[in-house]
């Protein structure tokens, strides 16, 4: 079998996640996912409900491209470990 333009194309399909991570500002996106993430961990933060729900909001936003590329770079690493 000749997987090389399977492996090409897991290639391409590497390069354009990478590029999505910087068109949607992965690398700023994920620091400050990080950040909302402890801020909502902090108990005083639900003594202001609407910052809370502020938060929440922008937590949701930010998991959805966060996790989206991860979930795709992740799928891509193991499509390139099977065909090792």
């Amino acid at each position: 079998q000749d997987i090389n333009p399977i492996v090409g194309a897991i290639n391409d399909l590497k390069g354009r996640v990478a590029s999505l991570g910087g068109i949607f500002d992965y690398e700023n996106k994920q620091e400050r996912l990080t950040e909302v993430r402890l801020e909502l961990e902090d108990p005083k933060v639900w003594n202001d409900p609407e910052r809370a729900q502020t938060l929440g909001r922008e937590r949701a936003g930010l998991e959805l491209v966060v996790e989206t590329i991860d979930r795709m770079e992740a799928g891509l690493a193991d499509a390139t470990d099977l065909l090792a």
